[in-house]
């Protein structure tokens, strides 16, 4: 197996105690995203080299104690195009501790390389790299396992500038029992302009081989469509949005130039982009304004979206009705988890409307619910929401690896937790749903199980996963127990043989 783990010192990431707001960085891997070619930093003429990177800077907020039990809201804060992870933290460019000043959670601002925030199409393959599984797969599990998180979509909100808009408008559209409020700051918000498709003008956008990305927009119409806000905003009715734009006239300390046609154009997308959410009856604030895509423009945009508007504001958490769109082979709606057999090849639709989930499209799929319930069907379907299952936990399986040492020699131990749940099945609602048909979840790997080994203690990251460098002196067994609360403990043994002579 592949490990997958983020690297974090720390020294940074737990702090001895409380104190002003600050921002730590953490280092990732990923199964999605090559590590060694996601370019960051450079957009920093003068600045020293840094190796390629998924590199993620984190604000913690005033008065963060780790030691607390306290719990915060968060907001993903992503950058544009030319940006890096760090974009938004520079002096002269995000200035974030001073935009953020008393901002009551966690800012958390991922790399993104020019990635458009999406699972490149790269004839078919649809990953290398794969954006969306990184950050929506990995990312959002690492920062809920790591940092002390508030539950709940209220408390969970996302934000971009430019390609970082696109990215914020498409993530919540995709996850939106997750994020209950998202905002978009001269952002590309209606990628099938024909205007913007042209070869000439998506590559001075976005420096980037449109075909890589998308695919052809005449061959893989179905796969633009799946990544277009504009076309998206159904699955928006449920949550808040905040919209900022420029008209391209300089505000004070903006160049002029590419900018100003650069925000002509956005412009024009963010008022098709406004009329369509609102005829779907989305909720939206917004602002048009004097302003370049420039750095002065998204401060300024930023500190009203937190000062006047407020990412922490009262969403429904569990809406009866809904509609879900997506072109992706796997992902969560509304606390239903779906997964199509091969990767769709349109536009798939779901609908839910009390406990009936329609669908719409080609292909077979299979939705699973939160308390394990699951059921297979071929689309289209109309199918109750299996309810009634109660998951009962089987004991923890521990991987350890090496098994066998020799005594005083250093080494690199890893261990992985998986949990493999056991499905009793309880009332199932009918509508042709039969017994039969509620299948078992799936093993699971267990995020913060924690591993007792030789006098230390560790915690395992989102993946179930955690490692340990030791010399192990004296010759002998040495046990490695995995517990966590609610699940069987489970045992491991790692062997020191005598050093050779």
């Amino acid at each position: 197996m592949r490990w997958v783990v983020a690297a974090v010192a720390a020294a940074l990431v737990f702090p001895g105690a409380a104190g002003a707001a600050r921002i730590v960085t953490w280092t990732t891997t990923s199964r999605y995203v090559d590590p060694s070619r996601a370019t960051s930093g450079y957009n920093h003429p003068g600045a020293p080299a840094r190796p390629n990177a998924l590199r993620v800077n984190v604000f913690l907020p005033d008065g963060y104690d780790p030691r607390s039990s306290r719990r915060y809201p968060v907001l993903y804060l992503l950058h544009g195009v030319g940006d890096a992870y760090d974009s938004w933290s520079l002096p002269g460019q995000g200035e974030i501790l001073d935009v953020a000043r008393g901002f009551p959670g966690f800012i958390v601002m991922p790399e993104a390389d020019r990635g458009f925030y999406t699972n490149w199409w790269n004839g078919g393959r649809r990953g290398d790299p794969g954006w969306e599984r990184y950050h929506l797969d990995e990312l959002i599990p690492l920062v809920e396992a790591r940092l002390p998180i508030l539950p709940g979509r209220r408390w969970h909100a996302i934000h971009g500038f430019s390609m970082g808009g696109m990215g914020a408008i498409f993530y919540a559209s995709q996850r939106p029992g997750y994020f209950g409020s998202a905002g978009s700051s001269q952002g590309v918000l209606s990628l099938e302009r024909p205007e913007f498709q042209q070869p000439p003008v998506f590559q001075a956008f976005i420096e980037q081989d449109r075909d890589s990305i998308f695919g052809d927009p005449a061959a893989q119409g179905f796969y633009w469509a799946g990544h277009n806000p504009l076309k998206l905003v159904e699955n928006l009715r449920w949550t808040r949005l905040y919209v900022a734009v420029g008209n391209g006239v300089p505000s004070p300390g903006e160049s002029s130039g590419q900018g100003q046609l650069a925000e002509a154009e956005l412009h024009n997308q963010a008022d098709d982009f406004v009329a369509a959410a609102r005829a779907a009856g989305v909720e939206v604030d917004y602002r048009p304004q004097q302003g370049t895509h420039d750095w002065p423009s998204r401060r300024k945009h930023l500190r009203e979206a937190i000062a006047t508007w407020g990412f922490f504001e009262p969403v429904r958490e569990s809406p009866a009705g809904w509609t879900y769109r997506t072109v992706a082979s796997e992902g969560s709606m509304w606390g239903l988890g779906f997964s199509f057999a091969s990767p769709p090849a349109g536009m798939e639709v779901f609908t839910r409307s009390g406990d009936v989930l329609r669908g719409a499209g080609t292909g077979r799929v299979t939705i699973t619910t939160a308390d394990g319930c699951a059921f297979t069907a071929a689309l289209p379907f109309e199918r109750a929401i299996p309810s009634g299952c109660r998951v009962l936990r089987r004991p923890l399986t521990l991987t350890v690896r090496p098994r066998s040492v020799r005594a005083g020699r250093r080494t690199t131990f890893r261990f992985l937790v998986i949990g493999v749940p056991r499905l009793v099945p309880g009332v199932v609602t009918s509508h042709g749903l039969r017994r039969s048909q509620v299948l078992p979840p799936p093993p699971r790997r267990i995020a913060r199980a924690r591993i007792w080994f030789a006098g230390r203690s560790l915690l395992t990251d989102s993946r179930g996963r955690t490692r340990t460098t030791r010399r192990l002196f004296r010759p002998g067994r040495f046990t490695v127990r995995a517990t966590k609360p609610g699940w069987i403990a489970a045992r491991g043994r790692v062997t020191v043989l005598p050093a050779r002579r």
